[in-house]
């Protein structure tokens, strides 16, 4: 496997070099010599924007009715002069940090300095990065620039924002480190690349610079504007075998068949509605009202826009560095989600979403917290079953039974009565009692729940981390306890189940969060049917001991 240069080609390297820091962690700083590099030139004015913008929101949100009944042509006119003398202070301050903060990328792994007074230095070692993605918002698009993400494992926000450089330097960067945290390729490569200048018009890799099509010469003159314009809106991946694509009708007419989405969308409407009309009917037509209704009128049309761009030109392929995804409209990003990372894997299938076959999937993945509807997490947002039989072969640990996609699509579509399992037997959970059960496969413990919407949470037994049993005094009475399941980064209910069940579902999986989980083992984990070498595929099955009924 090979390895690209990790230095962009617009960064310059700073004067003086990244200190070595003493004491018994020094053997995992950067190498004295690793140069260190600055983001492009035009990053403040892509970031300077948004501190004009969080200012102006807050004056008129607090202002705004009495700006409007004192509005003249001159206090506009001064208010503009203001807004432009504010512009130019956080261009000024945004210029003033972009000179002060620099990267470096070497055999150890990513670090970013930055601060004027206050210098501070977030470290990424190759062996805590998780995975690392590019994302472009719109204004940086438009200009040609994206953010290179870089997640590291741990809690909360682990992650460090490189942004941001030209996009074909971002591919790059993005391929570079991963090269380095899965010692991919000699690190020394990596680290002591030379930018690399291009012209216009040239790709910075075999089928563009960040994986879409050649853009054409600059002599074809409209061709070259068709070819522009393609790759903006579908700056695809193209790179690996293609998993999933999802075509934009497809995506439309799953929202369109998703009762949850449709529903949240008309009892915002009829909300709204119904508060403009009372608002009118008491004090008549007032500035005021449409001034309090704003936040509303603004967040539903962002949800709605939320869920279209979280599909939109989706792609996902499988590379050599894992699962690699495309998404977005006016804001793109691409991802990597390797398989060996992955806690649990989320299975959703609306009412309507049944008789097309279609299913969302999305994974818990260790040291990322980035589970929005267009976060690294959500691997399919809606796929056929072919779609998904390879994003789960590709991702999913083996189940450990003679059809893994069978018993995954015997789950989400039989009635709860028709799987055997583990269910609550206590009459006033009478919906609960008709749609949860969990069942205790050798190689995962699946929870199935959902009324209109049903969804499979799938554990591979392996990850578990931590149980917790939940008693109290009603749960004595009726008989029945509460067990968590602990992952990194998520907890799974099992709820309400008799105490007798419960208690020996605790045994099985106390025992196999005791012997299965080696940190030292990790390459004998069991990994995904599809990512098998023959040799690992002709070992023996998982072992059906433990399975419960």
């Amino acid at each position: 496997m090979s390895s690209s240069p990790t230095s962009p080609a617009e960064t310059s390297p700073e004067e003086g070099r990244a200190p070595s820091a003493p004491g018994p962690h020094a053997a995992t700083e950067p190498r004295p010599e690793t140069p260190r590099h600055r983001t492009h030139p035009i990053t403040p004015l892509v970031s300077g924007w948004k501190i004009v913008v969080g200012v102006l929101a807050v004056l008129t949100a607090q202002n705004i009715a009495q700006l409007l009944n004192e509005f003249t042509i001159q206090r506009a006119l001064i208010g503009a002069g203001l807004l432009l003398v504010a512009a130019l202070i956080a261009i000024l301050l945004s210029a003033l940090s972009w000179w002060f903060t620099t990267y470096s990328v070497d055999e150890g792994g990513v670090s970013l300095h930055s601060g004027m007074i206050s210098r501070s230095r977030e470290y990424a070692p190759r062996a805590r990065i998780e995975s690392v993605s590019v994302e472009r918002p719109l204004l940086a698009r438009l200009l040609g620039m994206a953010k290179v993400r870089v997640e590291v494992a741990g809690s909360g926000e682990s992650y460090i924002d490189i942004e941001y450089v030209k996009s074909a330097a971002a591919e790059e960067l993005r391929r570079g480190i991963l090269g380095i945290a899965e010692h991919a390729a000699p690190p020394e490569q990596a680290m002591q690349a030379q930018p690399t200048h291009r012209q216009d018009g040239e790709s910075a890799t075999e089928g563009g610079a960040d994986g879409s099509e050649p853009a054409p010469a600059a002599s074809e003159g409209s061709a070259q504007t068709g070819g522009a314009l393609r790759s903006f809106l579908h700056d695809g991946v193209t790179e690996g075998e293609l998993i999933a694509q999802i075509p934009t009708s497809r995506l439309i007419r799953s929202l369109v068949r998703d009762i949850g989405f449709v529903s949240g969308v008309l009892m915002s409407i009829v909300g709204v509605a119904v508060a403009v009309a009372l608002a009118i009917w008491q004090d008549g037509i007032n500035p005021a009202m449409f001034i309090a209704l704003l936040p509303t009128l603004i967040a539903l049309p962002k949800y709605v826009f939320g869920r279209i761009e979280s599909g939109w030109g989706f792609v996902s392929r499988i590379t050599e560095r894992g699962l690699r995804m495309r998404r977005g409209l006016a804001n793109t990003r691409t991802d990597n989600i390797v398989s060996g990372r992955i806690q649990r894997l989320e299975l959703r299938r609306p009412l309507l979403w049944r008789r097309p076959d279609w299913t969302a999937a999305t994974v818990t993945v260790a040291g990322i917290e980035d589970d929005g509807e267009d976060g690294a997490q959500n691997v399919l947002p809606v796929g056929t079953r072919e779609e998904l039989r390879a994003t789960l072969g590709h991702l999913a640990a083996p189940l450990g039974t003679d059809d893994d996609m069978a018993t995954i699509e015997h789950l989400l579509s039989a009635p709860a009565r028709e799987i055997e399992g583990l269910r609550t037997r206590v009459r006033m959970y009478w919906i609960a009692r008709r749609t949860d059960v969990t069942v205790l496969l050798p190689g995962a413990l699946v929870n199935r729940s959902g009324l209109f919407t049903r969804r499979l949470e799938i554990v591979p037994r392996e990850r578990i981390q931590q149980l917790t049993l939940s008693d109290g005094p009603l749960s004595r009475r009726i008989g029945v306890l509460d067990l968590q399941v602990g992952i990194a980064g998520e907890l799974v209910h099992v709820s309400s189940l008799p105490r007798a069940e419960i208690l020996d579902l605790h045994a099985v999986l106390s025992r196999d969060a005791a012997t299965l989980r080696r940190y030292s083992d990790r390459a004998h984990w069991p990994q995904p049917v599809l990512s098998l070498t023959p040799a690992a595929a002709a070992q023996e099955p998982l072992p059906a001991e433990g399975r419960l009924r």
